[in-house]
């Protein structure tokens, strides 16, 4: 395990001393938990887009190469 050193301004501190109390972990725990947890949400996937609003938006239409082509050189 590394060893580094941070700075915090007091009142930082005192919150995040309160935060690790009500977790029942270290400070240095605390911080390795939050800074992990962070870590893993940029590694997720992001999410697809959702489409399923459009899902059917050209079910009643002709959409045939040979229609397409009629319509776009008249």
């Amino acid at each position: 395990m590394h060893r580094t050193q941070i700075y915090f301004e007091e009142a930082f501190f005192e919150e995040l001393k309160e935060q690790a109390k009500q977790a029942n972990t270290s400070i240095s725990g605390y911080i390795r938990d939050v800074v992990a947890k962070d870590l893993a949400k940029t590694k997720q996937p992001k999410n697809a887009p959702d489409f399923s609003e459009f899902a059917g938006l050209w079910q009643d239409r002709d959409i045939s190469q040979q229609d397409l082509r009629e319509k776009a050189w008249k």
